[in-house]
């Protein structure tokens, strides 16, 4: 029998901003096609849903959520904090 942690839930139990959610999924989406890469290279759900719940406004939050290491935030952490910032100022 195979015993999960909390730390191995499933992303979806992560309580987020649905909407934002989906924003940045799409903004994944478009980033990995540009880069012929699967979506899951750029981030995983799970990091999107920590992303849509914590709602980072600088790089250095970005760099607090699980799943953005050093190359990850040079790569996109100003694009994502952009979003997130442009959906807030809209919410």
């Amino acid at each position: 029998m195979k015993v999960r942690s909390e730390r191995s839930a499933p992303s979806e139990k992560i309580e987020c901003d649905e909407i934002l959610f989906e924003k940045l999924r799409a903004l994944r989406r478009k980033l990995a096609e540009e880069r012929d890469v699967p979506a899951y290279v750029v981030f995983s759900d799970a990091t999107l849903r920590e992303m849509a719940r914590a709602c980072p406004r600088t790089t250095a939050e970005f760099a607090r959520i699980p799943g953005v290491g050093e190359r990850k935030l040079r790569d996109f952490g100003e694009t994502f904090t952009g979003l997130i910032a442009s959906y807030n100022s809209l919410s």
